[in-house]
């Protein structure tokens, strides 16, 4: 599959890597405030009819294990490296794609070939005195964060309905995710390139790069979500209306959108909907 490859570099910490709804989410607030609110509600309306497709980031050179049915295997050590395995390189993804797990015996990732990832690191921040403002005393608290080493990608498939390169340096350097006001989440696009992605020859299904939604789905791993709001609402009531989604690599037959509406009990403004984008970012592979 011919996709576009926008390669980040971290310039510090993260809470977490880039994930689909949430990159896709800093980007449709970066769209609001260059070409406004009445062209954002346009662009939603026309979204899950677009080909339009975002991936979460991955290590560069790998791509998530997908979700097929496992392979039995007796032996003890084996089956540990197999259950703990969640990225592929290319090479591999396409043979697992064409014949299953059963491609992964032998695979140089289960005999230790893993992608560059990062370090934790745990940070001591001093709590804040809502009512002051200011530092409030004997109060001291860790927060775990993630040091990501080396380049990571996200793929863009099918044209994307605004410029895609200057939206992403935008996040890049306001910072993604949680933390970004104390210096967590900046990265900067080191470059571009038009790629190939491993998938199956004839699929009769299709793996996710990207979190997507429960119906439809044919193999998964299940997760709970209940993200913030953020732009323009930061600061309101802080979470969406939690919902389950799939992880990525998940496996379904179909190449669905869905705009879940995730608006609290009390919206952030009157009349005012949020939404989640949940999407199937397909690679074909064989079930």
């Amino acid at each position: 599959m011919r996709v576009k490859a926008y390669y980040l570099r971290f310039r510090g910490p993260v809470r977490s890597l880039p994930r689909a709804p949430g990159l896709l989410g800093h980007l449709l607030w970066w769209y609001r405030y260059t070409h406004g609110r009445e062209a954002l509600e346009a662009l939603l309306e026309r979204l899950p009819g677009m080909g339009f497709r975002l991936s979460s980031a991955f290590p560069e050179g790998f791509l998530p294990r997908p979700k097929l049915p496992p392979l039995q295997v007796e032996e003890t050590g084996l089956r540990k490296r197999l259950k703990a395995l969640a990225f592929l390189s290319f090479d591999t993804f396409r043979k697992v794609a064409e014949r299953g797990e059963e491609a992964l015996l032998g695979a140089p990732e289960v005999e230790g070939l893993e992608p560059r990832m990062g370090r934790p690191l745990r940070r001591l921040r001093v709590g804040i005195d809502r009512l002051s403002g200011t530092a409030r005393a004997g109060v001291l608290f860790a927060q775990d964060l993630f040091v990501p080493e080396g380049r990571f990608a996200v793929y863009a498939l099918g044209e994307p309905p605004f410029d895609l390169l200057e939206g992403l340096r935008f996040v890049g350097e306001m910072g993604y995710g949680g933390l970004a006001s104390v210096g967590a989440g900046c990265f900067r696009v080191e470059g571009e390139e038009v790629l190939e992605l491993p998938e199956a020859q004839n699929p009769n299904a299709y793996a996710t790069l990207a979190p997507g939604p429960l119906e439809g789905a044919l193999y998964y791993e299940l997760e709970p979500y209940w993200g913030r709001l953020g732009g323009g609402y930061v600061g309101a009531k802080p979470f969406k209306r939690p919902h389950l989604r799939v992880k990525e690599g998940s496996v379904y037959q179909e190449r669905a959108l869905r705009l879940l509406d995730v608006t609290p009990s009390e919206p952030p403004e009157e009349e005012v909907r949020v939404y989640e984008v949940l999407q199937v970012f397909p690679l074909g592979v064989r079930v």
